[in-house]
């Protein structure tokens, strides 16, 4: 089949949905499906903030990326875009490069794009939500409450709808979605992020010079990502563990203040920034570390805690928004977003026992594996045929009736 992707976040701009899109799409090339990509054109300076090339990915032989007009728009990632909705090109598409089925990703420009275009050409439209869209509200233009309204009006429009977690449902209201709606995670590459033995984790430690109980944390440095409580939990913990660090990977708007604030914290040796990482190097990290930890209060999943949790090292996480659906005691802890103390106190016990460490590790690489990529993709595939034989049915019966009623 051939299907068309819309977001509006994708690469080189940093995050969850950009993860779990390109592995998803990349799987299902190699299962013989054409997938057309309808993304953000970002520019030379956006490239620059990962260090990378301004290039276009390739993902394989049967993905191709078309770039859609954007401007620049305010994000904790410093690269996002905003697309214009431009359906009228969808009308020129010759029959070979008509979609099966469309996917959005994102509710904003490319993906009105995407509600157009299904509408206009009579294709069947699969809606994913990612985002907590109450998380985001100092970067809207407008207030939560028409946020809220037009992102449930949006997914209404969608002919099936889906999210990472229950969360994001409850959030807008299942009683107000009027479409047939799943959980279906994001993809983890189970592949790259894998336990590693004793010897290769030593091996790591010492390759990335890691000499103390390691910390570590992965994720955009945005407000929404509530990293402050990391810092002052350390703060606290070094006066038990002093040879405790923690490194954080990732960039964003915040990277000013918590480097600010590691200083006023006196936590310069401790703390250590290492920018993005491209994933092989952060499942070393991960694979290197002791435990994860993330105070976010705005995931819709928590990709990197997913990976972190399929590395084999045990999670932190804050009790906000979709994390305690992923996060249970036999892999990890929850704690409030605002507990510093305890936040302090769960570090201590995981870094003063490896027993308890390797237990909650176990449990969260055994858990994980129900998301790897190859399973996702398989619930996509039943997904997508069964929209396009719904969609095929309808227009079926619609013609019956036309027929009967001009008898």
């Amino acid at each position: 089949m051939r299907i068309a992707i819309f977001s509006d976040n994708f690469h080189p701009e940093i995050g969850g949905i950009q993860d779990s899109i390109e592995a998803l799409a990349k799987a299902l090339g190699q299962r013989g499906h054409a997938i057309d990509f309808y993304v953000p054109h970002y520019g030379r300076r956006e490239f620059e903030r990962i260090n990378a090339a301004p290039v276009e990915l390739n993902l394989g032989p049967r993905i191709r990326v078309h770039r859609l007009h954007s401007v620049p728009f305010p994000s904790s990632t410093k690269q996002s875009r905003a697309v214009f909705p431009l359906p009228a090109s969808w009308l020129r598409l010759p029959p070979a490069a008509r979609p099966d089925v469309i996917h959005t990703q994102t509710f904003f420009g490319a993906g009105l794009s995407a509600l157009l275009a299904g509408r206009r050409l009579g294709i069947p439209v699969a809606g994913t939500n990612h985002t907590a869209i109450k998380a985001f509200g100092s970067y809207l233009p407008f207030g939560m409450d028409a946020a809220a309204a037009y992102v449930l009006w949006y997914y209404n429009r969608c002919d099936f709808v889906t999210a990472p977690s229950l969360s994001v449902f409850n959030e807008l209201g299942q009683d107000r979605l009027r479409r047939p709606l799943e959980v279906v995670s994001n993809p983890i590459a189970t592949d790259i992020f894998r336990p590693v033995s004793p010897a290769m984790k030593r091996k790591l430690r010492t390759a990335l010079h890691l000499h103390g109980p390691t910390i570590v944390y992965a994720g955009r440095l945005g407000s929404e990502k509530n990293i402050d409580p990391i810092l002052h939990a350390l703060a606290l913990l070094k006066q038990r563990v002093p040879s405790a660090e923690l490194v954080i990977a990732g960039h964003g708007s915040q990277e000013r203040h918590l480097r600010a604030l590691v200083q006023r914290l006196c936590l310069q040796p401790s703390v250590r920034f290492v920018g993005t990482l491209p994933k092989s190097d952060l499942a070393e990290l991960f694979q290197a570390s002791d435990v994860f930890v993330t105070m976010s209060t705005s995931e819709t999943q928590g990709i990197a805690l997913l990976q972190a949790m399929a590395c084999g090292i045990p999670v932190i996480g804050a009790n906000a928004r979709a994390l305690p659906e992923f996060i249970a005691n036999d892999r990890g802890f929850l704690v409030e977003a605002s507990d510093v103390a305890s936040l302090a106190d769960r570090l201590a016990d995981l870094l003063g026992h490896s027993d308890l460490r390797s237990r909650l590790g176990r449990g969260g690489a055994s858990y994980v594996k129900q998301f790897a990529t190859e399973r996702i993709a398989d619930q996509w595939e039943h997904h997508y045929q069964l929209l396009i034989e719904r969609k095929t049915s309808d227009e079926r019966s619609h013609q019956d009736q036309l027929c009967r009623a001009s008898v």
